[in-house]
């Protein structure tokens, strides 16, 4: 994807996520592309889920509370809800800890998808990866050296080998491991919700100079896959709706909370500051 294509994607994004509607002859007359290019970029984005298609142009969907929520028309045939808007609030502050050149290990999982857009303002990354379809995402939004690792292929286009991990491990230094987390159990074990790759994520977690744990919307979650303790985490990002219920565990645990906004809270662990 060009520098320019990417640009006009992120402003149409950002566009849509302000104004909450947008026309098709707006957004032409103000990027100076025809209408059938911008169709062809909200269809592109629909796909991405940072915004819905709406007769003529396209909609955003703010989330509940949002102070722009009596100006956002909410299409009936949008049944995600307002997850989309709050999940990519949560992981653009994943961003406020990602560095030019740094070598990162990317979990599978809807929010890590939903960060890859954004990587595009980091230069010379190198991301580590076992998802192919997020993979190939990349390549549509940065100019990052990609590593994916090799396997089994697993359903939703994951690759699984743990032994493949050994040999990256050797080869690189990751300075950060991004993972997305099914639940924080009350043994304060971090769990995830593939057991195929417990035994990657752990020996990750154990390797990585810097662990972001990322927690969306709490999902009823009772297996125990666990790939590691809260203690090992750096940072945990995590959605609004599960504060209620993590807040006074991560307190407990020596976290303290560094970032408030709408969408999320971001705690740090105070022994590793």
């Amino acid at each position: 994807m060009s520098s320019a294509l990417l640009k006009r994607r992120l402003d149409i994004a950002e566009l849509v996520r302000k104004h909450g509607e947008v026309k098709v002859d707006e957004l032409s007359e103000k990027l100076r592309v025809s209408n059938v290019t911008i169709r062809q970029d909200l269809t592109y984005l629909e796909q991405q889920g940072y915004l819905k298609r709406s007769f003529g142009g396209a909609i955003y969907i703010a989330p509940e509370g949002s102070t722009k929520s009596s100006t956002t028309i909410i299409s009936p045939n949008y049944t995600s809800s307002f997850s989309d808007s709050h999940d990519i609030g949560l992981v653009v502050n994943c961003l406020n800890y990602i560095n030019d050149g740094d070598t990162i290990f990317l979990s599978h999982g809807n929010l890590i998808r939903k960060l890859i857009p954004f990587l595009h303002n980091k230069k010379s990354l190198r991301l580590i990866m076992n998802d192919i379809y997020n993979a190939q995402l990349v390549k549509e939004f940065s100019d990052a050296e990609v590593i994916l690792i090799g396997g089994v292929l697993l359903e939703g286009n994951v690759l699984q080998n743990h032994k493949v991990i050994n040999f990256i491990s050797n080869q690189f230094t990751i300075s950060h491991f991004i993972v997305e987390l099914a639940a924080i159990n009350n043994d304060n074990q971090l769990t995830i919700d593939n057991i195929e790759q417990q035994k990657t994520y752990q020996h990750v977690l154990k390797n990585a100079k810097h662990i972001i744990g990322v927690l969306p919307q709490r999902n009823i979650f009772n297996d125990n896959h666990s790939i590691g303790k809260l203690k090992n985490v750096d940072v945990v990002i995590l959605s609004r709706p599960a504060v209620t219920e993590y807040h006074q565990q991560l307190l407990d645990s020596n976290f303290l909370q560094s970032d408030i906004n709408r969408y999320c809270v971001t705690y740090h662990n105070g022994l590793e500051i």
